[in-house]
């Protein structure tokens, strides 16, 4: 997420549907003085909530899309760690390779509609990542 340029000092990182992630992304966030705010919602609160990036894991790709595209923010990046494919859904789409290191896959055609900016040098990192 430090590698994208947002519109707002304090970006809102929705976890949805796993409180127990949030509460670590919270703790890290804090650890670290991060500007980024946390909170655990309910995927469907999508809808209705300002998010600036949101991240899954444990909905299907194509759940993920329905959400994405019904989400009060048109504007937002989304992360999952339950898309392997990462061709629906999510923009970065996390795993655990064979060495069990973690890495992941960009969907391009989901990051031009979140209109968020990622520096370059994170979608070569991905590039190189199978």
């Amino acid at each position: 997420m430090s590698y994208a340029k947002w519109n707002t000092p304090s970006p809102e990182l929705c976890v949805a549907d796993n409180p127990n992630y949030a509460t670590q992304f919270s703790n890290y966030a804090k650890s670290n003085k991060s500007s980024f705010n946390v909170n655990a919602i309910h995927a469907t609160d999508l809808k209705s909530r300002h998010c600036d990036a949101v991240f899954f894991s444990n909905i299907t790709a194509q759940a993920e899309q329905t959400l994405i595209d019904k989400s009060l923010n048109s504007t937002i990046l989304s992360f999952s760690s339950n898309n392997t494919d990462c061709e629906i859904g999510s923009v970065f789409c996390l795993s655990t390779n064979k060495t069990g290191n973690t890495i992941f896959k960009v969907n391009l055609d989901s990051l031009a509609r979140s209109k968020i900016h990622v520096d370059p040098r994170v979608l070569l990192l991905a590039k190189n990542s199978d």
